[in-house]
């Protein structure tokens, strides 16, 4: 078993994030032995969420800002799972959001094939996402609400890695 010790409290408009590599005791504790520290680097593109989280401070309605960052947060969060699960998973772009006149925050990721973005509303109820590829993956479209978005960001990863 392993044990990670993670500070999981986040604000709006604070990247919890360092640019310092992470030391990470690996423990066994049914035995108490150690398996020796691993460093978890978050340098790169590594931490995809960086650049969309320097608008939180930017945008007037905390509501929106609360959704964008714990959006943000779980995106990241399964993002390093995968990365454990997946050594040598490091090519993810960033995530760009932009903040709309009407304080609608755009979020979107791009890659070579296919792009996925997330619209966070003032009013939750109209918050949505969509994954758009192109002629390499069949140009497909889908969409939906944002609702249950735990399960909309795995759904999305799911489809996310592999095609990367």
């Amino acid at each position: 078993m392993t044990n990670f010790d993670q500070d999981t409290d986040s604000h709006p408009g604070e990247d919890s994030s360092s640019d310092i590599p992470v030391r990470i005791e690996l423990r066994d504790v049914t035995t108490g032995t150690s398996e020796g520290a691993r460093s978890l680097s978050f340098l790169g593109e590594s931490n995809p969420v960086r650049k969309a989280r320097t608008v939180i401070p930017q945008i007037e309605n905390t509501a929106v800002a609360e959704q964008l960052d714990k959006l943000l947060l779980m995106i990241r969060k399964m993002i390093e799972i995968a990365q454990r699960e997946r050594p040598g998973l490091s090519d993810i772009p960033p995530l760009l959001a932009h903040i709309d006149e009407d304080g609608a925050v755009l979020v979107e990721w791009i890659f070579p094939d296919f792009r996925v973005g997330f619209n966070i509303e003032p009013n939750p109820n109209e918050s949505g996402w969509h994954l758009v590829s192109n002629k390499k993956l069949d140009e497909f479209t889908v969409s939906g609400q944002l609702g249950n978005m735990d399960a909309i960001i795995r759904t999305l990863l799911r489809f996310i890695l592999p095609n990367i």
